[in-house]
């Protein structure tokens, strides 16, 4: 677990530049590029995060450890 915080920075890092080189490709204008971001950013992530707590859920509900 002490690589959590390294693995949860170079996701940050990755989704970041997903997320923006994808918002260039939508928008042909750099101003409704740059304020659609922080949007898409937070759409991204929530939607990882929710991906995140559907998969515990599972693993808690049907995975059995040892």
């Amino acid at each position: 677990m002490s690589d959590l915080p390294l693995h949860l920075g170079l996701f940050l890092l990755a989704g970041s530049i997903i997320v923006v080189i994808s918002a260039m490709f939508a928008e042909p204008e750099d101003k409704p590029m740059l304020s659609a971001v922080p949007r898409r950013l937070l759409t991204f992530f929530l939607g990882c995060g929710a991906v995140v707590v559907i998969m515990l859920v599972c693993e808690h509900t049907f995975a059995k450890v040892g």
